[in-house]
Formats: C-alpha cells, sequence, structure tokens
C-alpha cells in the first residue's frame, strides 16, 4: 500500500455507516450520511464495499438451510437485531473491524456496485414483464443501463443517487445514470431527496428536472402526450422534443401541466381547477412612477394620488429621455437613484407585492432596480439585473440568498418589461411576459451565492439603488446604469395574465377586475 495515498478514517463517516447498517438512522443523520456520500467516489466505493461485506457477515451467521432461503429472498442490510444474542455483539464488533480495513484498504478491484445506476428495489406480487424485458426481475438486484419492460403491476427503483422511482405497468422506462431516466410511456412517480437534486426523467417532448420533491409523470403510449404534476417542491420542465432549443419552465407543489407531443403546454392545472396559463389575481396598484414629472427641486411623482412620491438623488440634475410611455429616467452613471425611504415602514408592511418596470442598456455587474430594507432583517430584499439573468434576492439574519431567471442578454437599445411578484412565500420572476423561475423563499435560504447581499444599515428603500450593501467587510453601493420607465408597485401579486397586459400595454395599470378587451 503507497503511503501517499492512505486517507484518515473519518469517525463521523464510520459511525454514520454503522447506524446505517443498523437501521438506526434519524433523518438528521441520514441527511448527513447523504451529505458525506455526494460527489465524494471514494466514499461510496468504501460505502458499497462495506454494505456487500455486511451482507456476507449477515449470510453466513445463518444456518445452511436459512441461509438458501435468504438467497432465495430479498436482503435489505444487517440488523444485529435481527440476529441471536450470541451473533449480534460479534456481528456489530466484526461491521467496525471491516470498516476500518476498508477505509485504509485501497483496492483497485472494482466497487460491489459495479457498473450498475440503481436497485429493483420491489416488485409487486401481480408484476409481469414482456418478453423483450433483459433486465432482473427480482427484488433487490442491480440495475445496470437498460430498459424495464413492464406489462403489468408495480415495480419500485432505488437509483444510487437516492432518487426513487414508482412505476405502473404497462410502461417503458430506461435507466441511463444515477441522476438520468427517461420514460418511453406509462406513469411514474418519483421522489428526489437532496442527495438526487437534478434528476431527470426524459421525455420524447421534455425533460423533468427535479429539485429535491416529490412528483408524478404519465405519459400517453400512443399520443406520446404527457401529464406532469407536482406533489411537493419544485421542478423545471425543457420543454421542446430532443435536437430542439428548449424552453425551461418551473412548476411548483399543487400545480400540473399536460404537455404535448412537441413539449408545448397544452393546459395547466392549479389544484383542482383546470385553465389556460393565464388566470386572475388580486394584485392592486400602490405606487406608479412613470416619471415624466420631476419637479425642479427633485421630486418624482407617484401618478396614482397615494402619495408614494420620491425624490431623486443625484450629483446632478438628471434630464429626462424618451421612454416606452412619455419619458423615461435616465440612471446614467451619475449615481442617479429615486429615494423611497421615507415610505419603508408602509412598504415593510406588504405580505404580497408585485414590482414592475421597464428597461433599457442595464449596466454591469448588478442593475439594481427596486430595493427594500425594513427595520427587521425579514424586510431586506432586492430585484436586480445582471448579464444572464434576472434575480430577486432577499436576506434573513446572517444569510442571504436570491432566485433567477435566466435570459439571452440585453441588447443594446432596447425596451424590455422585467417583473418580479412574491406572495405566501413563492417568487415568481418574468421578462417581456415569459415567467423565467419561481421558487420559494423559505427551501433556499442558507446555500451559497456569489451576489453582494447584506445590508448593514436598516430602512431604506430606492428605485435604482442598494444602500450599503455588503460583501464580506467591504462595502458595495449598488446602482443601475440604464434608462427606466413605467415603474409600477402592486400591493398583490399580479397574475401571469396581469403581467402580460403590463408588457402589452406600456404605460397602462392593470385591474384584475376589468375584463380584458
Amino acid at each position: 500500500m503507497n503511503a501517499d495515498r492512505q486517507t484518515i478514517p473519518d469517525p463521523e463517516f464510520l459511525e454514520l455507516v454503522v447506524l446505517y447498517q443498523d437501521r438506526s438512522l434519524t433523518p438528521e443523520k441520514l441527511r448527513q450520511l447523504n451529505e458525506q456520500l455526494r460527489d465524494h467516489p471514494e466514499r461510496q466505493a468504501e460505502f458499497a464495499r462495506v454494505c456487500e461485506t455486511s451482507r456476507m457477515i449477515h449470510e453466513s451467521s445463518l444456518p445452511p438451510v436459512q441461509r438458501e432461503q435468504h438467497e432465495r429472498g430479498s436482503w435489505r442490510g444487517l440488523s444485529p437485531r435481527s440476529l441471536g444474542p450470541a451473533h449480534a455483539g460479534a456481528a456489530a464488533l466484526l461491521i467496525c473491524f471491516c470498516l476500518g480495513v476498508l477505509l485504509w484498504q485501497q483496492s483497485t478491484d472494482e466497487p460491489p456496485l459495479g457498473n450498475s445506476v440503481a436497485r429493483l428495489e420491489f416488485v409487486s406480487q401481480d408484476a409481469e414483464f414482456r418478453e423483450e424485458h433483459a433486465m432482473p426481475r427480482r427484488a433487490e438486484s442491480l440495475l445496470e443501463k437498460g430498459w424495464v419492460q413492464l406489462e403489468r403491476g408495480i415495480v419500485r427503483i432505488r437509483f444510487h443517487s437516492g432518487a426513487s422511482v414508482e412505476l405502473t405497468g404497462p410502461a417503458t422506462f430506461g435507466l441511463d445514470s444515477p441522476l438520468r431516466s427517461y420514460l418511453e410511456f406509462g406513469r411514474a412517480n418519483v421522489h428526489a431527496p437532496e442527495s438526487a437534486r437534478d434528476f431527470v426523467v426524459a421525455t420524447e417532448s421534455m425533460e423533468v428536472v427535479d429539485l429535491g420533491t416529490r412528483f408524478e409523470i404519465d405519459v400517453d403510449r400512443e399520443s406520446r402526450e404527457s401529464n406532469v404534476a407536482v406533489i411537493e417542491g419544485l421542478v423545471d420542465l425543457h420543454l421542446g422534443s430532443r435536437g430542439a432549443e428548449r424552453k425551461i419552465r418551473p412548476l411548483e407543489a399543487g400545480h400540473a401541466v399536460h404537455v404535448d407531443e412537441f413539449g408545448r403546454i397544452v393546459e395547466f392545472t392549479n389544484g383542482s381547477d383546470s385553465r389556460p396559463e393565464s388566470s386572475t389575481g388580486d394584485g392592486r396598484i400602490l405606487a406608479h412612477w412613470t416619471f415624466d414629472e420631476v419637479s425642479d427641486g427633485g421630486m418624482v411623482k407617484d401618478s396614482t394620488g397615494h402619495a408614494f412620491d420620491g425624490t431623486l438623488r443625484a450629483a446632478e440634475h438628471s434630464n429626462p429621455v424618451p421612454g416606452v410611455s412619455g419619458q423615461a429616467l435616465a440612471f446614467d452613471g451619475r449615481n442617479v437613484s429615486v429615494d423611497l425611504s421615507k415610505h419603508v415602514s408602509t412598504l415593510a408592511q406588504l405580505e404580497a407585492f408585485t414590482f414592475a418596470a421597464w428597461v433599457r442598456d442595464p449596466g454591469e455587474p448588478l442593475a439594481m432596480l427596486f430595493s427594500l430594507s425594513g427595520e427587521s432583517e425579514q424586510q431586506r430584499m432586492q430585484f436586480y439585473l445582471s448579464r444572464g439573468f434576472v434575480r430577486f434576492g432577499w436576506q434573513n439574519g446572517l444569510h442571504f440568498d436570491s432566485i433567477s431567471g435566466r435570459v439571452d442578454g440585453w441588447n443594446s437599445g432596447q425596451w424590455y418589461h422585467v417583473a418580479v411578484t412574491t406572495e405566501r412565500g413563492v417568487v415568481r420572476l418574468y421578462r417581456d411576459s415569459e415567467q423565467l423561475a419561481s421558487g420559494s423563499i423559505g427551501s433556499k435560504i442558507g446555500t451559497p451565492v456569489s451576489t453582494p447581499s447584506m445590508v448593514k444599515n436598516a430602512c431604506h428603500a430606492y428605485l435604482g439603488r442598494l444602500e450599503d450593501g455588503r460583501q464580506g467587510d467591504a462595502t458595495a453601493h449598488q446602482c443601475f446604469k440604464g434608462q427606466m420607465d413605467d415603474a409600477q408597485l402592486y400591493s398583490g401579486a399580479v397574475s401571469q395574465r396581469g403581467i402580460q397586459f403590463l408588457n402589452e400595454h406600456p404605460g397602462e395599470l392593470w385591474d384584475p377586475e376589468e375584463p380584458l378587451q
């Protein structure tokens, strides 16, 4: 054994594996084990060897008759509680001994998992496979890349990534890797824990990318049309036939879509109500800054009459420029912003809101459109643009996170309509009425991000500026360098139909109770 290849045994990892073998892992310990195994091939190999060693230990402790019966049945891991008193202590000691040896051993042999990508965890008594099925058929068998041809019944497949797929026949299901599969037709119920984030179920017309959730997918055998329903969490739908450029559409818990064979959404369902993708909403206008009226004293008037007037902050007076509707305000590198801080106490009480605006030539690297920092750390949020994204960020104590919607850049001289809505912890991002991304604020806190975020000094609100944003110990004032027009703030989440209306009617306000013409 080469000394330079030796590794020090990790007591925490050893303890987690022993608890796993004893089936005594708590949910928190299971999460820790998943983290230890994720992106560590050497530990994955060690874990596989330990499981195989445990199986041999267990079988060697059985009388010949029981051993033969056990080989015909399904093995679910060594548990000292399942052994007799004489074997339990010895088995536990032997497991620890084997673990210690295996953690130090450098072997050139392939791990017991070999080329397998999953395990056939369960097969129902009424399950029947088609004649062309060439994969193993017994529960607990390892599965390599290939096709499951199920005629009837139910099977459950556990991928080595941790993802679980329950397949109901008739179905044809392909296994490609621990994180990728293909459903030709049939019904599948999928659960992907955090260890299997980004697990993919592909079809002829789309890919469903699991972001740590539960969802159901059903592909029709004849038409190849699909139904996807998210039970818990969030998925990304990569819509479009293979070989074509695909459009990404997030889908949240409680929502479902019907997708045709070309990857087009035919119907969108929210709970039990089927409807087209457009829907009604309850957003009510709170403030509208047209930038058509900027007084000599620097007042930026709110045209709604709700008195959410702002104050223009600039090193010198900024002249209006032509906009999409009347005049626009140039945030042209002179540290220009509109100060709304006198309204912080009111703005910070909004439980749901929508901010929308027209923008042109946003500056780099971060173009801050709207920022709010109330007295509470839970009242701090930022809506901003970067070269390839529309983003919404928020602060929660010492944590900062963001939700991003990818865009194809910003063409010089072109006006774009951008919007963000928040309601019950769900954020949606739009550009030119297309929903770019959605996600839960609570589910992302604590994930690493690369954007400036921490707000040191509270109680301010701006258009075009973030006051005292911090990246580490450095103060990082962030400004918008471009043109802005028709900025609107609603005291509620405007529906996608409303966002589309604002995109198609610059300068006009959305009223959910007024029928569309």
